[in-house]
């Protein structure tokens, strides 16, 4: 005799979805997880590119803060005229610094650098000599420099006296 197991099989209704204390546990577990890896993962890239340091020695550095007020009330009354030039020359930056006494004629002689410093990463810090072409006009090439905003630190010395420092923020175009 046959048996029919249709009438046997009942079709189970589904059950409603119960939250339960765990699960709301496990979620809250996991989601604070997910947001402490996230943080650490971008605490590390913070620190190891940018350390945060901007002088090795706070007291060194604030010990020869009155020397450089001198220097700089000195650099004042020399009353010199300096003008400052960036400009691209393919891949590489020329940089121009023409300087002047207070009577208009050229300041020759001096030791002079220039420094095009990257706002956030001194690894990409660039530095040259400024050679004397003309008198009182000062040239450099420095070589391979990307485009982005830069600090132009100018330093002239006339032999172990710093007599001229100008600092100007640059945009250097590719």
């Amino acid at each position: 005799m046959p048996v029919d197991l249709t009438a046997q099989v009942r079709p189970r209704s589904a059950q409603p979805f119960r939250l339960s204390g765990r699960m709301v546990a496990g979620a809250l577990i996991g989601f604070f997880l997910v947001v402490a890896g996230v943080n650490a993962v971008m605490m590390t890239i913070a620190i190891t590119t940018m350390p945060g340091v901007d002088v090795k020695s706070a007291y060194e550095t604030s010990q020869r803060f009155n020397g450089e007020i001198a220097r700089m009330q000195a650099q004042e009354q020399r009353g010199w005229q300096a003008s400052a030039q960036i400009r691209r020359s393919g891949a590489d930056a020329v940089v121009t610094l023409s300087l002047r006494d207070n009577a208009g004629a050229p300041v020759t002689g001096l030791l002079v650098e220039a420094r095009l410093e990257h706002p956030a990463a001194r690894r990409e810090d660039h530095a040259a000599p400024l050679n004397e072409g003309s008198a009182g006009d000062y040239t450099a090439i420095i070589p391979e420099v990307h485009g982005g905003r830069w600090t132009l630190a100018v330093q002239a010395a006339r032999g172990t006296e710093t007599v001229f420092v100008s600092r100007s923020r640059v945009v250097l175009k590719d």
